[in-house]
C-alpha cells in the first residue's frame, strides 16, 4: 500500500513538474517573442523600416482599419505582428459593411482605410498593404509634413505615371512615406519655399541659368537639402557649382560588363558597394543604373576634409568610366587604358553645404518607373530621401509582393558567364540529346 502511495506521489508531482516546465516556457515565450520566417520574400515579418518607424512610437496610437468581408485575416495579420513590436500599439478591425455609421463619423468611405490616432490628432490613411499603412504612421509620428519640391524647366523627369522614364512609381512611394509632392521653377519663384524639407533635380536635359544656382546654393547653405540625379549630359553651370560644393562630375559613362543587366551593353551597371553613411546605412542590396557617369571628389580620394564631401557608392572593381559620353551611344565600352579610368567608380557623393544638405547620384534612371522595382533602387531612392530630410526611421522598406508565377528578379552575368550559358543551354543540351537519339538507333540496329 505504502508502495503504491509512494508511486502515485511519484506521478503527482513528475505530473506537476512538467505542468510548472510548460508554464515557465510559456511565460518566457510571452516575455521573450520571437518568429522564424522561412518564406522566400519575408512575407511573415515586418521590414526594417516598419520596425524602426515602431519604435518611435513614444504614447499610445490607435489603428483602426475598416476592411472589406472576406478579408479581415490578411488585415489581422499585419496587425499582430505590428503590436508584437509596438507595445503601446493597440488596434480593431471593422467591418465596413456593417458599420457604415461609425466609418462615416471618422471620413471613411473605402475599404482598406485605416484611422490612426496619437497625441490627440486623427487621420485616415490606405492601409491596404504594410507600405501604405506605416508610412501613415510615420505622417502621424511627426509635427509636420515633410514637402518634396521637384524642380522644372529643364526637361526633368516627370513625376506622373505612363511613361517608363518618369517618376509615377516613386512619386506614388514618396507619398505613401508622407511626403507632400510639388513643382517649382526656379526661374519664376524668387526663391525656394521655406517649407520645403528637399528640392529634387532629377535628370536635367538642359543647363541651369546663374539666377537659378543662386536660388539653389542659398536655400541650401541657409540649412535646406537637395538631391541632384544627373545623367551623361553637358550641363556646365551646374556642373561647377557642384564643383565648388567639392564634387566633380566628368564627361563620361560607368561601363561594367562583368555585373550588368543580361543582354544590355554594360551601361545598366550595378552598384555593390555602399560605405558607412547615414544616407546609405540601410542598404544591403545592389542597386541598378541605367547610363550613369561618375561622381567623385575634389580631393581625388574617398574624402574631401576642406569642402566635407565623400564618395558613399561605388561600382565594382571590374567596371570601368568611358571618357567620352558620345563615344559610348555608338556602342564603342571597350576599356581604352589611355583614357578610361579603371573601377571602381564612385557613383554617388554626399556633401555638407553651409548648415544644409546636398546628395548627388549620376544617374536618373534608378528612380524611374522601369528601374525602381529592380534589387535595391527603392530603399536607395527613399534612404538617401530620408538622410536629407532628416528622418530618423531608416532601413529596407516593405518589398512588393510576388506576382502569382512566383517571384521575379533580374539576372546579372559577365559575358562569359552569358557565353557558358547560351553554350549549355542552346548547343550542348539539344546536342546532347541528338547524340543519345542516334546512339540508341544504332543500338537497335545492331540487335536486329
Amino acid at each position: 500500500m505504502n508502495r503504491s502511495l509512494g508511486q502515485w506521489a511519484a506521478f503527482v508531482l513528475s505530473l506537476a513538474a512538467v505542468v510548472a516546465v510548460a508554464v515557465a516556457v510559456q511565460a518566457f515565450a510571452e516575455l521573450v517573442n520571437r518568429r522564424l520566417d522561412l518564406t522566400a520574400e519575408r512575407r511573415l515579418s515586418l521590414s526594417p523600416y516598419t520596425l524602426s518607424v515602431l519604435d518611435e512610437v513614444k504614447e499610445p496610437l490607435r489603428v483602426e482599419i475598416y476592411y472589406r468581408r472576406g478579408d479581415r485575416s490578411r488585415a489581422q495579420e499585419l496587425l499582430d505582428l505590428m503590436r508584437d513590436h509596438c507595445r503601446l500599439l493597440t488596434t480593431e478591425l471593422v467591418d465596413l459593411d456593417r458599420n457604415p455609421g461609425k466609418a462615416k463619423d471618422h471620413g471613411v468611405d473605402h475599404y482598406d482605410r485605416a484611422v490612426l490616432s496619437y497625441r490627440g490628432r486623427e487621420t485616415v490613411v490606405p492601409a491596404g498593404n504594410e507600405e501604405t499603412l506605416i508610412g501613415g504612421i510615420a505622417k502621424l509620428l511627426r509635427d509636420k509634413p515633410r514637402v518634396a519640391y521637384f524642380a522644372v524647366g529643364h526637361h526633368e523627369r516627370g513625376v506622373a505615371p505612363g511613361k517608363d522614364e518618369d517618376y509615377g512609381r516613386a512619386a506614388t512611394l514618396l507619398k505613401n512615406e508622407g511626403f507632400e509632392l510639388r513643382t517649382i521653377s526656379l526661374v519664376h519663384d524668387q526663391k525656394v519655399p521655406d517649407d520645403a524639407s528637399v528640392v529634387i533635380v532629377a535628370g536635367p536635359e538642359v543647363d541651369l541659368v546663374e539666377s537659378e544656382i543662386e536660388k539653389l546654393d542659398a536655400y541650401v547653405r541657409g540649412g535646406g537639402a537637395a538631391l541632384v540625379l544627373i545623367d551623361p549630359v553637358q550641363v556646365p553651370k551646374l556642373e561647377a557649382w557642384l564643383g565648388q560644393q567639392g564634387i566633380v562630375l566628368r564627361d563620361d559613362v560607368v561601363i561594367d560588363r562583368e555585373n550588368r543587366v543580361y543582354g544590355s551593353d554594360g551601361t545598366n551597371a550595378v552598384v555593390p558597394f555602399y560605405r558607412e553613411h547615414e544616407a546609405t546605412r540601410s542598404l544591403d542590396i545592389p542597386a541598378v543604373l541605367g547610363r550613369a557617369r561618375s561622381v567623385s571628389v575634389a580631393s581625388g580620394s574617398d574624402d574631401d576634409a576642406e569642402k566635407h564631401a565623400s564618395v558613399i557608392a561605388r561600382t565594382s572593381k571590374e567596371s570601368f568610366a568611358a571618357s567620352g559620353a558620345a563615344r559610348t551611344k555608338a556602342g564603342d565600352v571597350t576599356f581604352d587604358k589611355e583614357r578610361d579610368r579603371p573601377g571602381p567608380i564612385g557613383i554617388m557623393a554626399a556633401a555638407t553645404v553651409g548648415s544644409g544638405r546636398l546628395v548627388v547620384i549620376g544617374d536618373a534612371d534608378f528612380p524611374s518607373d522601369a528601374f525602381l522595382p529592380l534589387l535595391g533602387n527603392k530603399d536607395l531612392w527613399v534612404g538617401t530621401l530620408g538622410w536629407l530630410t532628416a528622418e530618423h526611421a531608416s532601413g529596407a522598406r516593405p518589398r512588393e509582393q510576388a506576382n502569382r508565377l512566383g517571384p521575379v528578379s533580374p539576372i546579372f552575368v559577365s559575358d562569359q558567364q552569358a557565353r557558358f550559358i547560351f553554350l549549355t543551354a542552346v548547343v550542348a543540351q539539344p546536342l546532347a540529346i541528338v547524340v543519345l537519339g542516334v546512339a540508341v538507333v544504332l543500338a537497335r540496329q545492331r540487335r536486329r
